[in-house]
């Protein structure tokens, strides 16, 4: 009962701050500089080029009341009528949706190679904690902390052109009209199509902007598994597993590092979140489709229904996986709840 109370206050809370995302994307956007009816009317220009700027805002609702239009923004995103891109001339749900599950495709392939790498990795500085191995490995991942994947993505981007490699963007040219789009991921699709090549061609694409993001979470996952499992190591129930003479990767990855699970899958739901920024850096290097380059693009068309939709939409997407990766810790840990 104590779980469920705690579960609903983490959604009414996180209701209340999409809510107040919403409204402060909307604020920011509108003391921002540029007139979005100027790009909406067609950059007129002449005698009647005012005219048709007022009829412009009056169609997009500008002429209205800053309270006005955020009431209509906040019941437009709900009801899912979010207009239309003026960069992409397509309806923003539409936009949004599709640079969104290129994101998450990037994501999720980047964390999939993080996650048990940094577990295994953590695991064995754990165990030999002092030793040279341990110094090494807590040597780089404190270097893949700090150093900037930007500056990594650029570097990389810079050897693969000078190597004449080409495997910028998330598909070939050439495949982009030869495949059936059913779930917005090219890497499923490419399954459901039957194209092996496809599917190919796409993974290719996506290792090294995915390799260049999940070096975060798998240095992170390194470090406090290295800490928290060597604590675990010398608590009284693993030391007593000892003495009855169990193997060494049982009372580890069955005992020890059990204890920790909980801490695992917090961190791994906050780096998730906070390597959104990473990926959208990321996929503008490797021209890929994405939340990031979609908003570069949106800039200089100041396609403010566009930009608003996209912060929204990854400040909504960072509570969401926050919240899951709470209610997941407060499952697996009934004292996260006290």
């Amino acid at each position: 009962m104590l779980t469920l109370n705690y579960i609903i206050r983490r959604l009414i809370t996180a209701f209340a701050i999409v809510i107040g995302i919403l409204i402060l994307t909307y604020i920011l956007i509108y003391l921002s500089p540029g007139n979005p009816a100027y790009t909406w009317a067609g950059r007129p220009r002449g005698p009647k080029a005012e005219e048709a700027i007022k009829m412009a805002e009056n169609e997009l609702g500008l002429n209205k009341p800053l309270y006005i239009q955020i009431y209509i923004h906040v019941n437009r995103f709900f009801s899912g009528n979010w207009g239309l891109s003026l960069r992409f001339k397509q309806p923003i749900i539409i936009v949004i949706t599709r640079n969104l599950i290129a994101s998450l495709e990037l994501l999720i392939i980047s964390f999939s190679i993080a996650v048990p790498i940094g577990i295994f990795l953590g695991v064995i500085s754990a165990l030999y904690r002092g030793y040279l191995i341990d110094k090494t490995l807590y040597l780089i991942s404190s270097l893949f902390i700090s150093f900037p994947r930007f500056w990594i993505a650029i570097i990389f981007s810079v050897i693969l052109q000078s190597l004449g490699i080409n495997i910028f963007g998330r598909i070939a040219p050439d495949y982009t009209l030869s495949i059936n789009y059913v779930t917005g991921s090219y890497i499923i699709d490419s399954l459901i199509n039957r194209r092996i090549d496809i599917f190919i061609d796409v993974l290719i694409r996506i290792i090294p902007p995915s390799l260049i993001v999940a070096l975060y979470p798998t240095a992170l996952t390194i470090r406090v598994i290295r800490f928290s499992l060597s604590e675990k190591l010398h608590e009284e129930y693993v030391k007593q597993a000892i003495s009855f003479g169990l193997p060494r990767n049982k009372i580890v990855y069955k005992y020890a590092l059990r204890g920790i699970i909980p801490a695992i899958s917090q961190l791994q739901g906050i780096t998730f979140a906070y390597s959104i920024i990473d990926a959208a850096t990321v996929e503008n290097i490797f021209n890929r489709e994405g939340i990031g380059s979609a908003i570069v693009k949106a800039i200089p068309y100041s396609d403010y229904p566009l930009i608003i939709g996209l912060l929204a939409v990854t400040g909504i997407l960072f509570i969401i996986i926050n919240t899951v990766s709470d209610i997941i810790q407060v499952v697996s840990d009934p004292r996260v709840r006290i």
